[in-house]
């Protein structure tokens, strides 16, 4: 296997690039950071796997034989490597994937984010959502397969079905109550909700926009003691949890 090691190497210079959300979108890709974050998309999403690009190091590992004639390899000294990676933990492995194509909601629990900025946040969302089972809508968030989402998401960013941009009436014309997190609305752990659902919940400095809160079915809270609020990712955990379990659905 050829090492690559120079910085002017095409793919090199194409990896580079994803880290700017221009070039993701002119290319339709993005990239995934460590050895578990890759080897869970490689076995949940292979047909979205581009590439493996391994560090030197990494290369001579048994673990990564895993990896073997099953994707394109590319090997980079570990000088190169660690240039193109945003953490010190990617442990010498990344894939380049292909973006999936955003869907509209088809499960029976959605949830939306409105202008949810933190990265942090929208990934730590997307990873809960496919826990509980939720389709995602990303209305003006923080994008989506920026560096600092994906790892918070993890491999949960190949696993979820994303909207992005879709217009509160449509998910209601599709049949899903519209329910709002808001600190004043009714009790979330005593609500009976529908059997299709939408929750939505809103920026982290200024909550849900008021276009969006007329258009809701009703609002619902998260009980809370001697706060001013939850961060946005924990709202959003307890509200998924909350109505699919406690609220029986």
């Amino acid at each position: 296997m050829e090492i690559i090691t120079s910085t002017d190497n095409k793919t090199v210079k194409h990896i580079g690039k994803l880290k700017q959300k221009k070039y993701r979108d002119e290319f339709g890709e993005f990239f995934i950071e460590g050895y578990k974050n890759v080897l869970d998309t490689c076995n949940a999403k292979p047909e979205l796997v581009k590439h493996v690009v391994l560090s030197e190091s990494a290369y001579a590992k048994d673990e990564i034989k895993r990896f073997f004639g099953k994707f394109d390899l590319t090997v980079l000294t570990d000088v190169l490597f660690s240039r193109l990676t945003e953490t010190e933990n990617a442990q010498g492995v990344l894939s380049v994937n292909t973006m999936p194509p955003p869907i509209f909601p088809a499960a029976k629990r959605c949830i939306l984010l409105d202008r949810v900025r933190d990265p942090g946040n929208v990934g730590t969302i997307l990873r809960t959502a496919v826990a509980c089972e939720y389709d995602v809508v990303l209305n003006n968030c923080a994008d989506m397969y920026s560096p600092k989402v994906v790892r918070s998401a993890m491999s949960a960013i190949v696993k979820s079905n994303v909207g992005i941009n879709i217009a509160p009436r449509a998910i209601k014309d599709a049949g899903y109550e519209l329910i709002v997190a808001d600190m004043t609305g009714d009790n979330l752990f005593e609500a009976q909700c529908s059997q299709k659902y939408c929750i939505v919940i809103g920026n982290e400095a200024d909550g849900v926009s008021e276009s969006i809160r007329n258009e809701a079915d009703r609002l619902l809270s998260v009980p809370q003691n001697n706060i001013e609020s939850l961060n946005a990712a924990v709202a959003a955990a307890v509200m998924m949890y909350g109505l699919r379990y406690a609220g029986k659905q």
